[in-house]
C-alpha cells in the first residue's frame, strides 16, 4: 500500500460532517468515492485529523489517505480536484511513511470562529459565518479568551456523542480581533469579528460552547468569576448556547 498525507479545504454547508455516516453525505464519503474512482480499487482507507460536525468548514483538514495506486504528488492532486465536488478541494499532497497517523501525529491544532455584529451582513455570507446582532463588551471577552488560556478540565465545554479518556486540555492561544481576510474566506467587511483558538486537542463541540460563553460574557449575562470557576471546577452546568455551526472552521493541523 502506497501512504499519502492530504490536505483538504471544504465548505461543511451540504454535509453531515467529515466523519463517514450510516445516513447522510460527508466529506469523508465524497472523499473515498472519488479516490475509489482514481485508484480502480475499493482497497483503500482514509482518517481524518479531527471530526467536524455537520455544516462546519474546514480550512485546513489533514488526511491520510492508504491505496494500492502508486501516483505522484501533483498528480494526485490534480487528479482529484478534477472529480471532487466543488465544495471540497485537496490543497496539498505529499506521500508519507506508513507510520503517519493524522490525530496522533499532531502537535495542535487550530480553529477559527467567524461572527458578525452586523444585522444588515449580506445574506450570501450566511452559510460563513453566524450573525449576532448585539453590542457586546469586547474588553470582558478579551479577559476570558485569556482565562482559556492553560490546562484546563473542559468536561464544561463538550457535547456527549464522543467517549473520550479525559477532559483536560491545554490551550495555548485564544483570542478575538476583527476579521482582516487572513484566511481568506470572504473580502475584510465592518463589524465581523473571528475568535482563534489553538490547542493540544479539542472535545466535540468545545469551541462552539467557548464562543457561546463569549458570547453571554460580551453580554453581561455571566461574570469572568463563573468562567473561572467552571474551568476549575466543573459542575456540568453549560454556561452559553453551542455556537452555530456555519461560523466554525477547522483552520490547521501542525505536525512537527
Amino acid at each position: 500500500m502506497n501512504t499519502y498525507k492530504l490536505v483538504i479545504q471544504y465548505k461543511g454547508t451540504s454535509y453531515q460532517g467529515w466523519q463517514i455516516q450510516p445516513q447522510g453525505k460527508t466529506v469523508q464519503g465524497e472523499l473515498n468515492k472519488t479516490l475509489k474512482k482514481i485508484s480502480k480499487s475499493e482497497n483503500l482507507k482514509t482518517i481524518g485529523s479531527g471530526r467536524t460536525d455537520s455544516g462546519v468548514h474546514s480550512l485546513g483538514q489533514t488526511v491520510k489517505v492508504s491505496m494500492k495506486l502508486d501516483i505522484g504528488n501533483e498528480e494526485l492532486k490534480k487528479a482529484l480536484n478534477s472529480l471532487l465536488p466543488n465544495d471540497i478541494r485537496a490543497v496539498k499532497v505529499d506521500r508519507v511513511d506508513d507510520s503517519f497517523h493524522p490525530i496522533g501525529d499532531s502537535e495542535w491544532k487550530e480553529y477559527i470562529y467567524l461572527f458578525s455584529t452586523n444585522r444588515e451582513t449580506s445574506l450570501f455570507y450566511n452559510e460563513f459565518l453566524s450573525v449576532q446582532p448585539y453590542k457586546f463588551n469586547l474588553e470582558d471577552m478579551h479577559k476570558a479568551c485569556e482565562l482559556f488560556v492553560g490546562k484546563h478540565d473542559f468536561a464544561d465545554f463538550q457535547c456527549v456523542g464522543t467517549e473520550v479518556n479525559s477532559t483536560i486540555r491545554e490551550i495555548y492561544e485564544c483570542e478575538i480581533s476583527e476579521y482582516m481576510n487572513e484566511w481568506g474566506v470572504f473580502p475584510k467587511c465592518e463589524h465581523v469579528f473571528a475568535l482563534r483558538v489553538k490547542g493540544d486537542g479539542f472535545l466535540k463541540q468545545m469551541v462552539r460552547l467557548m464562543m457561546g460563553t463569549l458570547w453571554n460574557i460580551g453580554q453581561s449575562k455571566i461574570s469572568l468569576q463563573e468562567l473561572e470557576l467552571a474551568l476549575s471546577t466543573p459542575t456540568g452546568k453549560k454556561l452559553g448556547a453551542v455556537a452555530p455551526p456555519e461560523g466554525l472552521y477547522l483552520n490547521k493541523v501542525f505536525y512537527p
